[in-house]
């Protein structure tokens, strides 16, 4: 099974990756829509919202393409040779499980706590597997 720093540092360097196209996308749809002074989430225009909902629909893509693919691996995972795979015979997830995977991941955004549990649960589980791992029947195994 992979280790918990690899699968922190394949994040990282996804999100990272993934923050080109993001800002584009924002940038693109949202131009002018952010009013000057004081910000809050009423006075931030539909675009705004328009835009965070379609870098989030672009995120979720990438993350279920290709972690549902028959590598497992995004960008970042290739880079620290861990992968995405079926608990149970070791192969691809899928799109559709990867997919389930990556949301149930970020929906933990929500709950603060709940979040920081899940990221830190893979140090205590004895198959390595964080909560969005045991929803998809998924594991993060070392390939190197």
């Amino acid at each position: 099974m992979a280790e918990w720093w690899q699968r922190l540092v394949a994040f990282a360097l996804d999100m990272v990756i993934l923050a080109v196209p993001s800002s584009i996308i924002i940038g693109v749809i949202a131009r002018g829509a952010v009013p000057t002074g004081v910000i809050s989430s009423t006075s931030v225009s539909p675009r705004v919202w328009e835009a965070i909902g379609v870098s989030f629909v672009v995120i979720l893509g990438y993350f279920s393409f290709l972690d549902g693919s028959r590598g497992g691996q995004t960008v970042g995972k290739m880079a620290v040779g861990i992968a995405v795979r079926d608990i149970d015979t070791g192969g691809a997830v899928g799109a559709g499980r990867a997919l389930l995977r990556r949301f149930v991941f970020f929906a933990l955004y929500f709950g603060l706590i709940l979040f920081v549990l899940n990221a830190l649960s893979p140090l205590w589980d004895r198959r390595r597997q964080a909560w969005h791992d045991k929803v998809a029947r998924s594991c993060v195994v070392g390939l190197r």
